[in-house]
């Protein structure tokens, strides 16, 4: 009598060896399963809030996110000697409506400063047409050679247009009115119409911030470094003929600062026009 290992129409199969691509089909889809669980708690983790809650939150991203802010040392502004400054500020990010600041509906504090040529200019000489300001210093190695590129380009192209240009450097100590003298020049700047100013440090550090609030620092102590020895924002202030902030445009985007000068058109009477416009020339950096 022969036997079989196969299993009869009438047998149950319990002791049936089962070939090995049955047991590595099985293995496959184990481990698929435990990662389809990994991959989804994964992502459930994610929509956790990063405070440590435990809450969920919507999947979609919300449009208006709060500012990243830093506390730096200043003497200047408040009693316990510290100043917030909105990093925002600092790399021109966008606002929402909430979040963006208000400038004094009464228009910039009355300042003094020394001009480029030697003669003191005040907010009163700016009044009657509007203005642009921006914050530098000679030495700067970072984003200073910039924002005058952009100031010179706004020159040129606003060369029929009453309007003023002010540079006012957040490094007056080493910026006096002949390094300033010699940077304008360095940079085809038009003295008629656009200034170069310097001032007790105390003073333009606390027009930055209570008129324009804008973020100024000067970087003390070993993390000092040379052409980075002040914190300050590439942002544009847009000053009416009445003093009052317009807005701030970001001097490191040239759509922002096509935008600068279309409102400056708008706000400022035009002039005779001139075929005698300054050929353009190059821009000076901090290694001048």
């Amino acid at each position: 009598m022969s036997t079989t290992n196969e299993a009869g129409p009438g047998n149950s199969g319990a002791g049936v060896m089962r070939p090995a691509w049955f047991w590595t089909g099985a293995a496959v889809w184990v481990a698929l399963s435990v990662m389809l669980v990994l991959i989804w708690r994964n992502r459930d983790e994610r929509r956790v809030i990063a405070s440590g809650t435990g809450k969920p939150v919507a999947a979609e991203a919300t449009t208006a996110e709060k500012p990243v802010t830093v506390t730096l040392p200043i003497s200047q502004m408040t009693r316990d000697g510290q100043q917030v400054i909105d990093l925002s500020d600092l790399m021109g990010q966008s606002k929402s409506a909430v979040d963006a600041p208000m400038w004094d509906a009464a228009g910039v504090e009355d300042f003094s400063f020394t001009n480029s040529d030697g003669r003191t200019v005040t907010k009163a000489d700016l009044l009657g047409r509007p203005w642009a300001i921006c914050f530098v210093f000679t030495k700067c190695l970072g984003p200073c050679p910039t924002v005058t590129k952009q100031f010179r380009a706004l020159q040129d192209r606003l060369r029929n247009y009453d309007v003023r240009l002010v540079t006012l450097t957040v490094d007056p100590a080493r910026d006096t009115p002949d390094v300033l003298a010699n940077y304008a020049k360095l940079n085809g700047a038009d003295l008629s119409r656009w200034y170069f100013l310097s001032g007790d440090q105390a003073a333009t550090y606390g027009l930055i911030h209570r008129s324009f609030k804008m973020p100024v620092q000067e970087v003390t102590g070993p993390t000092r470094q040379e052409g980075f020895e002040v914190i300050h924002s590439t942002n544009v202030m847009l000053v009416d003929k009445e003093g009052v902030v317009r807005g701030k445009f970001n001097a490191a985007k040239d759509e922002e600062m096509a935008s600068l000068r279309r409102e400056l058109q708008r706000l400022a009477e035009p002039l005779p026009t001139s075929s005698t416009a300054p050929h353009p020339g190059p821009v000076a950096d901090g290694r001048n």
